[in-house]
């Protein structure tokens, strides 16, 4: 588990099911992010997909999930990069730091667990400013590249894990 300053990064245990299936997000949120519960759905059928849970004072405090499949080669022609999906800060955590933190420790966390990977790249919708300013504030830069996603427009954002 990478922990900054109570914050920590650690991989989905059941011991969270419960706080997983409880997890909601404004809908202006959902919009851009799919819940926690769904995305742990799909990962228990794509095995190229792992979830993460960000974890605050022992509690539930967000989630992602890092992408190892096929779709990482719309981002990036890099074989050795992940994608981020469905990242989320839950809404009594939002404001705190936390998302900025959790993003912080992603580069030690996937050297530890994904030591051939030294990428990491995302989609950010056009509209999602907070989102587009919480990954460059965090250590992502613009590709300049773009993906159209079911909500229109994304840019790629992208970190070198290496650097980092």
């Amino acid at each position: 588990m990478e922990n900054k300053e109570n914050v920590a990064l650690t991989f989905y245990s059941e011991a969270y099911e419960s706080s997983i299936h409880s997890y909601t997000l404004p809908e202006e949120q959902l919009i851009y992010t799919a819940l926690p519960a769904a995305a742990l759905a799909r990962c228990e059928q794509e095995r190229d997909r792992t979830p993460v849970l960000i974890v605050a004072e022992n509690k539930l405090a967000g989630f992602f999930v890092l992408d190892a499949g096929e779709a990482v080669k719309e981002y990036t022609e890099s074989s050795g990069a992940l994608l981020i999906r469905s990242y989320s800060i839950h809404p009594d955590y939002q404001g705190n730091g936390i998302g900025k933190k959790s993003l912080k420790l992603l580069p030690s966390f996937i050297k530890k667990h994904f030591p051939t990977k030294n990428e990491v790249v995302l989609g950010v919708n056009h509209k999602n400013t907070a989102g587009q300013h919480l990954y460059k504030r965090s250590g992502f830069v613009d590709t300049n590249r773009h993906i159209f996603g079911s909500q229109g427009k994304q840019f790629v954002y992208q970190m070198d894990i290496k650097k980092a």
